[in-house]
């Protein structure tokens, strides 16, 4: 109990119990209480009332991954509470699909689940035993197929690649040869250049060597400054005509395209 001064009609300065402030605690205690559960009786009627039950689940911006694919990867299930059920595990779940990049999950009033896929592209094919493996721009496997992508992207070789496991990222025999290939399919795409670049080879690490078209060989040395050297490579093919031929090396771009034509 707390305690005031007060003083004593004979002018004594007394000490006595502070009954207002006792009161207003007592007050501010029952309004936390009242408070608390109201929102106990909110939680229990939206976690356990049928209004709330799932009873649509729906995928949108899915062009490869058929919907029944997420939902069963999901493990969202029909009749169970919308409020009940964990977005976060759902979402790492349908991002382990191969050809799922992302995914973004939202609950809408009453019961229906809506699953946003952000699908991954193919951005590069890599040959291993009688078949391709398909990659995306982080080098993460898509699909293995017996046929090269329908997408005019560049063939990756020189990887040593031993086996294919989807959704996983590609195992070459060096480490660094990820970061040559991510580098130089960025450096493709932002230039404009993807689909002209039928081949890239990372069997020295450091010689990266990029076919465009399928008779000129270019020949960029380390992967330091690839999108400059891109972009230097480029404006050098512009002025050789058209179908180039031969070997171009643009290792030094300081020093000039080096061309030299094959017949």
């Amino acid at each position: 109990m707390d305690y005031i001064s007060k003083m004593t009609p004979d002018g004594r300065n007394v000490r006595v119990k502070d009954y207002k402030k006792r009161i207003k605690r007592n007050r501010r205690r029952r309004k936390i209480f009242f408070f608390s559960f109201l929102l106990l009786c909110l939680i229990l009627f939206l976690r356990f009332a049928p209004l709330f039950k799932i009873t649509k689940i729906e995928c949108i911006d899915n062009a490869i991954v058929p919907s029944e694919e997420i939902i069963t990867a999901s493990t969202i299930g029909y009749d169970r509470n919308l409020f009940g059920t964990g977005s976060k595990k759902a979402r790492m779940l349908i991002e382990k699909i191969p050809y799922v990049a992302s995914a973004k999950i939202k609950k809408k009033l009453p019961g229906t689940i809506q699953i946003e896929i952000t699908e991954s592209r193919v951005f590069g094919f890599v040959p291993l035993n009688e078949g391709y493996i398909y990659i995306d721009e982080n080098c993460k496997m898509l699909e293995y197929n017996t046929n090269a992508p329908d997408a005019a992207v560049p063939l990756i070789s020189g990887t040593g690649v031993q086996s294919f496991e989807g959704g996983k990222l590609l195992q070459t025999d060096d480490e660094d040869k990820i970061k040559m290939i991510t580098e130089a399919i960025r450096a493709a795409y932002s230039n404009f250049a993807l689909e002209s670049f039928t081949s890239i080879d990372v069997t020295d690490t450091g010689q990266l060597t990029i076919f465009y078209g399928y008779n000129l060989e270019a020949f960029f040395g380390s992967t330091v400054d690839i999108d400059y050297k891109t972009k230097f490579m480029l404006n050098a093919i512009a002025n050789l005509g058209e179908n180039p031929k031969g070997y171009i090396n643009v290792s030094n771009p300081e020093a000039g395209a080096n061309h030299r034509d094959v017949k």
